[in-house]
């Protein structure tokens, strides 16, 4: 089987023949179409995870994945020829996380597809049948895999962890693989939605999209926005995770407001006065990964046009290399896709 692995944490993946999946009771071989690939596929490629020193080389990696049911085991669980994106967070459903439904902070997990366990930079993969949500025929292989991680994480960070709803003001800071489509969420939502970046090509391709976006060191904008209707605004949403960001979403938000944090680096800190922290009330929360239900409305808000997947590189599998590249340069707008499987459409 066709694999892009890691085989040394200083050198570029290499093509691999991998072993065939072992098909358990209640799983599913999946026909990987496509992949899509986010900076945690970098970060793990690097060796650059908490469990990097533990993992055995080589490793497939790859956490977005986009495929169709070829069988199950037994037979007939799932028809064939379903096409459902991958849920990467296996849990073990026994924790305390498990029980009272945070599976993505479940404490014993049985498999982390990408990450620690056999990604989807192969042909095929063998997964449990309720880590699937399927995706409509509509939607394109090309757009379907980064609906998973980019378009989940960005869901569960302004709906569910953020609470943004109908005529509240929004602030995005920074337009990535995950930035972009969390504003179009916010959008949907019927939120008053306003994205900043640095980067011309990030703020061009939000504009493409009809979205509100500022530069994030414009002073002057920045200073506009912290007096919306002079209080400042209500939901504020952090996608990089630098200590300049952290401080930008910090001074954006209203008194009883809340700055939702997605990215994040080991050396990055926000720092809070208490007294503003407590006089304030301002909440401070991190928000990882979709629950499976959060997904499953991400993918409705696709199917339905309000929102559109951007995706600004597509390569063939033997191409990751030239995608993790580019990704370090910081010159994807959007999201990367891997062209895995047959039946592929996209624009590169």
């Amino acid at each position: 089987m066709r694999a892009m692995a890691v085989t040394s944490y200083e050198d570029p993946l290499e093509p691999i023949d991998a072993p065939e999946p072992v098909l358990a009771d209640r799983h599913a071989l999946i026909e990987i179409l496509t992949c899509g690939v986010c900076f945690s596929d970098v970060k793990t490629s690097r060796g650059h995870m908490p469990f990097s020193e533990e993992l055995v080389l080589p490793h497939i990696p790859g956490h977005e994945i986009f495929g169709r049911v070829l069988r199950t085991e037994p037979p007939g669980l799932v028809e064939e020829g379903v096409r459902a994106i991958v849920y990467h967070y296996w849990p073990c459903g026994r924790c305390r996380a498990c029980r009272r439904g945070d599976e993505t902070l479940c404490a014993r997990l049985v498999g982390w597809a990408g990450f620690t366990h056999q990604g989807g930079f192969a042909e095929r993969i063998a997964v449990p049948i309720d880590r699937l949500v399927s995706v409509p025929d509509a939607i394109d292989p090309v757009h379907a895999a980064p609906m998973s991680c980019a378009l989940g994480t960005a869901y569960r960070s302004i709906v569910t962890r953020g609470g943004v709803d109908s005529g509240s003001t929004c602030v995005i800071v920074g337009l990535g693989g995950v930035g972009i489509h969390a504003a179009q969420v916010a959008r949907a939502a019927g939120a008053i939605v306003v994205g900043l970046d640095v980067r011309e090509p990030a703020l061009a391709t939000a504009q493409s999209l009809d979205l509100d976006v500022r530069r994030s060191d414009d002073a002057e904008a920045i200073a506009d926005l912290a007096l919306t209707n002079g209080e400042g605004i209500d939901v504020v949403v952090d996608t990089v995770g630098h200590d300049d960001t952290l401080e930008t979403a910090r001074r954006l938000v209203r008194k009883g407001g809340r700055v939702v944090t997605v990215g994040y680096s080991p050396t990055s800190s926000l720092s809070v006065p208490t007294s503003s922290l407590v006089l304030d009330e301002v909440d401070y929360v991190g928000s990882r990964f979709a629950r499976r239900d959060d997904l499953a409305k991400a993918v409705s808000l696709v199917e339905r046009g309000l929102v559109g997947m951007v995706v600004g590189l597509v390569r063939p599998l033997e191409g990751i290399n030239d995608v993790f590249r580019a990704l370090e340069e910081g010159s994807v707008m959007g999201r990367a896709v891997l062209q895995i499987g047959p039946d592929t459409s996209g624009v590169v």
